[in-house]
């Protein structure tokens, strides 16, 4: 029984061995005579010394006639890396001695720094991509609150950032945002109601200079010198533009407080004409030719008061800074995306670094003219914000010594229109 136990703890043991033996150098010698037990293939072909247990040395084939198998070096006296262990198993004591030849073993490290460089550049790349959708995931509140940002204009001041009830830094961020937009909404409330205010305020006494002024001409028997009554009329026309700047600005203050308009059926093409009629005796008086070519049926839904306004100014302009016996050509076209009407004049034209302030408040190219015209510099301002409030568009266009074009983009609207 004893002597069939060894066998199977032998055989055991040995079937362990085996899976690697085809790849070193492998040899099991019994711990007491030395006597050897297992040798792997490559072992048997290789004699090596036997190197005292515990120890690791370099050592040299015996036989160096031997074939080396697939397992070894094309050099047969290639050196192996040795390396010996005593084993106690069940009682019975074993040394094994395994080798590696030396030129397999530098093949394995170039394995190895391949491998441990390709897992570097794979773990890199693996690091870049999850940082990217780390870093995108961190960052997206702050490209959803860049976005909310750039939707928020002067007409539109109410709208806030929104977010959640985290006490985090993306937190304090839109918090601080909108109370920074709390305080522009505050100063643009202000300043709107200061104009409003100041310009109803002196309605009341320019009107009453102008009556005043009317009434001294009105009497003139002529018996005023020549120098009061020159001085009369020139104050007569300086309050008569003061009138209207105030008329101007009232306009312009009650738009900027409105943030939408109630949609109704308008008919561009009946209002043109009567604008153009209008027009017409101013124009002919200066002897400019109106070319108008208006298609029937051109219908949009607006408000027909405020679209009045902003054609009828279009018109004042291209009427007044023409040049006599110049041309306005007025246009209107409906397709399914819209209205567009376009009118164009001759005239000076106006210089390309002028053109992008056109629409600014109280901006006037020319000052001289401007005034000569009894201009306010409020008109074009008040088309655009009448175009804004129906969710259109307007663009200017000039050059100078030729012509002159406004152009009006208006959807159609089948809805309550929001500025």
């Amino acid at each position: 029984m004893l002597v069939k136990a060894q066998k199977e703890s032998d055989s055991v043991f040995l079937d362990s061995a085996s899976q690697e033996m085809d790849r070193y150098w492998i040899e099991i010698y019994d711990g007491n005579t030395r006597k050897t037990i297992f040798q792997s293939n490559l072992a048997k072909s290789v004699k090596l010394p036997l190197v005292n247990p515990g120890s690791r040395a370099i050592a040299r084939p015996l036989v160096s006639e031997a074939e080396i198998k697939s397992a070894q070096s094309r050099n047969k006296n290639s050196p192996f890396r040795v390396r010996t262990l005593s084993i106690e198993l069940d009682g019975r004591s074993f040394i094994v001695q395994i080798a590696r030849p030396m030129e397999k073993l530098n093949e394995e490290i170039w394995e190895l720094v391949l491998g441990i460089l390709a897992g570097l550049v794979f773990s890199s790349l693996a690091l870049i991509v999850i940082s990217h959708v780390m870093a995108g995931k961190i960052l997206r509140p702050i490209g959803e609150m860049k976005n909310l940002a750039q939707d928020i204009s002067e007409n539109n001041l109410e709208q806030r950032i929104l977010h959640g009830k985290e006490r985090d830094e993306f937190s304090e961020l839109a918090r601080t945002i909108n109370q920074m937009l709390d305080r522009l909404q505050y100063s643009f409330a202000r300043q709107r109601n200061f104009l409003f205010d100041t310009s109803h305020e002196l309605k009341t006494p320019l009107t009453t200079i102008r009556l005043a002024v009317d009434e001294i001409a009105s009497r003139d028997d002529g018996n005023l010198p020549p120098l009061i009554r020159s001085n009369l009329f020139r104050l007569k026309n300086q309050v008569l533009r003061m009138e209207r700047l105030v008329k101007d600005l009232l306009n312009l203050s009650s738009l900027e407080t409105l943030s939408s308009i109630d949609p109704k059926p308008v008919q561009i093409s009946e209002l043109l004409s009567s604008l153009v009629g209008e027009y017409k005796f101013l124009a002919d008086s200066r002897n400019i030719k109106i070319d108008s070519r208006l298609p029937k049926g051109l219908v949009i839904q607006g408000d027909e008061q405020k679209l009045h306004r902003a054609l009828s100014n279009i018109l004042d302009n291209a009427v007044k800074y023409n040049v006599d016996g110049g041309q306005i050509a007025l246009r209107g076209d409906l397709s399914a995306a819209g209205l567009t009407v376009t009118v164009a004049n001759t005239g000076p034209g106006v210089a390309e670094a002028d053109i992008p302030r056109v629409f600014d408040q109280f901006y006037r190219v020319e000052k001289s003219r401007s005034i000569e015209h009894g201009g306010s510099g409020l008109g074009l301002s008040i088309v655009k914000r009448i175009v804004e409030l129906h969710g259109g568009d307007v663009t200017f266009e000039s050059e100078q010594g030729g012509w002159t074009q406004v152009t009006v983009s208006l959807p159609r609207y089948r809805e309550k229109i929001l500025a």
